[in-house]
């Protein structure tokens, strides 16, 4: 899954891969609760590999939209 096609304003829990594309692994209500389950699941790897996230707007073509708009 593309980092932009995740769910918008919701917490979730997710896995890197190949390609610039993650694993959505949950959702979650809270910050609180997607942390508890990072950490959960980071427990006794040698590096970090699951993050918490909350996306809140796909930025990059919001601002691509914006700037076509406002050129002359």
């Amino acid at each position: 899954m593309r980092v932009v096609d995740l769910p918008l304003d919701t917490w979730v829990v997710i896995e890197p891969v190949a390609g610039g594309e993650v694993n959505l692994l949950s959702t979650h209500a809270t910050q609180r609760q997607a942390e508890a389950e990072r950490d959960q699941r980071n427990k006794g790897l040698r590096a970090p590999r699951f993050s918490a996230i909350r996306a809140l707007a796909p930025t990059a073509g919001a601002l691509a939209c914006a700037a076509v708009v406002t050129h002359r």
